[in-house]
């Protein structure tokens, strides 16, 4: 008895190849935050282990590649001197750890200490951020005036790694 080759083996090879290729042009989304393994991965600008949510932020890039920071103000400073073209800004809430799109959040520059000592936090709602941004006598900021004011802040970092 002669056997005839069945198509199911060669469907099942067709689909696979389909899919491996289709996944290797799909567009990066945008709308999650990258992972951060604390303790583990380094930032972007100073190679330092980050190691705290509350003042870690990141970027990606329009291909999907993720920058990730130990400070927000590194990430600013980052942008600054490299001018990457950026998809979309990421933060931490200061006191939940939340990610959060930097366009919508609400920034407090002070003299507070943040792991690369640019003191910038950030806070989901704006009533959180003025509370805490009149604790520490400080002003609320939006992300825009942050991004204009990037060459600024990279001579505010308490000390540079580069």
């Amino acid at each position: 008895m002669s056997r005839v080759p069945g198509i199911l083996p060669v469907v099942i090879i067709l689909l696979s190849a389909g899919l491996i290729l289709s996944s290797c042009g799909s567009e990066p989304d945008f709308s999650q935050p990258p992972e951060i393994r604390y303790g583990e991965d380094a930032c972007e600008r100073c190679y330092m282990i980050i190691n705290e949510a509350r003042y870690a932020a990141a970027y990606m890039t329009p291909d999907g590649e993720s920058r990730l920071f130990d400070d927000i103000g590194g990430m600013l400073a980052h942008y600054e001197e490299t001018a990457e073209d950026v998809a979309v800004f990421w933060v931490h809430d200061f006191e939940t750890e939340a990610w959060l799109k930097a366009d919508q959040a609400y920034f407090v520059e002070s003299d507070h200490l943040t792991p690369m000592g640019y003191g910038i936090v950030a806070f989901a709602e704006e009533s959180r951020a003025e509370t805490w941004a009149a604790e520490h006598e400080a002003q609320v900021v939006s992300f825009s005036s942050l991004l204009s004011e990037a060459a600024a802040v990279d001579q505010m970092g308490a000390h540079q790694h580069q």
